[in-house]
């Protein structure tokens, strides 16, 4: 990319530098995917319905572990660092509950908020989208911290994270709908049966899973930059380090 990572973005800039990121790292970011969820689903589909439906399923509960992951992936690449799978995995490392234990705290917060009359859960959604990336990249120990530095960052900031978490979701599911169509008629034209076919729209929604984390990793770096002037936060370092290197 041209343009410095570490600037403040609109929605649309958010969106399509996550789809950048996504492009020029897919390899290791489909491969944290397939490591974390493709073995699950493997089994469902050997297993045989109506079990093997439940054992994909669950691969679900892993999905918070890929999103940490991916923040790690967009936290290297913000900061020029070298990415790699180990590198992913290790910023993840003795996190793997904290990411879990936090994800569900959202989901509730949120059900709960909905149940309210709807506004409540949309607010409460837009608090707490950061606690995954202050879990993986500012090492919080504990959920409440997280969620608490989350809303943090989210005040004075909803209308933003919200039309950028809609945008991403709506451009997402757009994207999922339609391959999901196009394996259908594809599948059909080769006879293969419907089974089949859920199987490979499976797969594909394993490599779409790590694209909402690099949209939302990318709007957690931007809010620190619009609130807490990150990005000279950085640069200032970056001069230091630079004039504390001997010749």
């Amino acid at each position: 990319m041209n343009d410095p990572l570490l600037r403040p973005r609109s929605a649309v800039e958010i969106i399509d530098t996550a789809f950048s990121l996504y492009r020029s790292n897919f390899a290791t970011l489909a491969a944290i995917s397939l490591i974390l969820l493709g073995p699950l689903q493997i089994i469902g589909v050997l297993v045989g319905d109506p079990l093997g439906s439940v054992i994909s399923l669950l691969s679900g509960f892993l999905s918070p572990i890929v999103v940490g992951a991916t923040v790690a992936v967009v936290s290297d690449a913000m900061h020029g660092r070298p990415i790699s799978i180990g590198s992913a995995f290790g910023q993840i490392a003795g996190r793997w509950g904290m990411l879990l234990t936090v994800a569900i705290v959202q989901g509730l917060l949120t059900f709960l908020g909905f149940i309210l009359l709807f506004v409540p859960g949309i607010i409460a959604m837009c608090w707490t989208f950061a606690a995954p990336m202050i879990v993986v990249v500012e090492r919080t120990g504990s959920v409440a911290g997280a969620i608490s530095r989350s809303r943090q960052l989210a005040r004075g900031q909803f209308w933003h994270i919200f039309g950028t978490l809609v945008l991403s979701w709506i451009i997402v599911m757009v994207l999922l709908f339609g391959t999901a169509i196009g394996i259908g008629f594809l599948g059909k034209l080769a006879g293969l049966g419907e089974h089949i076919s859920g199987f490979l729209g499976q797969w594909v929604y394993l490599l779409a899973v790590p694209v909402v984390g690099v949209g939302s990793g990318i709007l957690y770096f931007d809010l620190r930059i619009r609130t807490e002037a990150y990005d000279i936060e950085q640069l200032t370092r970056s001069i230091g380090d630079s004039a504390a290197t001997p010749a």
